[in-house]
């Protein structure tokens, strides 16, 4: 079974059945002292690499815990929005009065800053309907339009003269074809990305040595690094400027190039 499908069936588990009265059961002290023995016995066995392997696999589905965690912490909206500041880079590299095209908004967050700090027209869009509900009941804002729909597929009578890809492009098949169409079909000016960045952490080759998933997220098709997202631009007809890396991510601004 997969890690991704794991973590659904865990998923559905905690929705269909309450887990708060259970803590009783697992009282944090103790847990922890045992849970602190359980690893020392993993790493006492013989095989080492099976020890290694069997150790990651429990430092991922802590990660991935303490990632569902910090979204609960700050009320739906994960931590890293307001402790990475990455928003910054969007709303300085976005003019007043701009229209942009926000890909993958997700809940909204961004599309509303941009919109209320940049001062800037907004259509984001998604395909999780989710999502959507979740921006429009928090992130309404007077020039922020959310509209259900896929990047490929998505097209308006108006050009924009910028579009957001903030941890968007990882998660596309793609990829060309859709940087491609946002020039020809969409006609963006520019393109502000940002995406995970593959060399980010020494625990990434690790798990790519020993046969586990090394993508950050297992829906991630690829992770980066400059030189990969840069060809990658320029394949579908774009120049990428100079890549700031920051939290492990790549941050970045992207002009048409002289021809296609």
């Amino acid at each position: 079974m997969s890690p991704r499908t794991v973590r659904r069936v865990a998923g559905g588990v905690g929705r269909r059945f309450p887990l708060r009265p259970f803590r009783l059961l697992f009282p944090y002290g103790l847990s922890r002292s045992l849970f602190r023995v359980w690893l020392r016995a993993i790493r006492s066995q013989p095989d080492e690499r099976k020890a290694m392997r069997e150790l990651l696999e429990v430092y991922a589905d802590a990660y991935y815990a303490m990632d569902r965690g910090a979204i609960d912490y700050d009320g739906g909206v994960h931590v890293k929005h307001r402790l990475t500041r990455y928003h910054d880079f969007f709303v300085e590299n976005v003019e007043p009065g701009e229209r942009i095209l926000d890909i993958g908004c997700g809940k909204g967050e961004l599309a509303f800053d941009v919109a209320e700090r940049a001062g800037a027209t907004v259509v984001a869009i998604d395909r999780a309907r989710w999502a959507l509900d979740f921006a429009r009941a928090n992130f309404s804002h007077q020039r922020v339009t959310y509209v259900e729909s896929d990047a490929l597929a998505y097209r308006d009578a108006a050009p924009f003269d910028a579009a957001i890809l903030s941890n968007v492009l990882e998660h596309v098949g793609p990829r060309v074809e859709l940087l491609r169409s946002l020039r020809r079909e969409t006609r963006v000016e520019r393109l502000l990305i940002r995406v995970p960045a593959i060399d980010r952490d020494w625990v990434v080759p690790l798990r790519e040595e020993l046969g586990l998933d090394h993508f950050s997220d297992p829906e991630h098709e690829v992770e980066y690094t400059p030189d990969l997202l840069g060809a990658e631009l320029a394949q579908a007809g774009w120049t990428m400027g100079e890549p700031r890396l920051s939290w492990g991510e790549i941050w970045v601004v992207a002009t048409p190039a002289s021809s296609l």
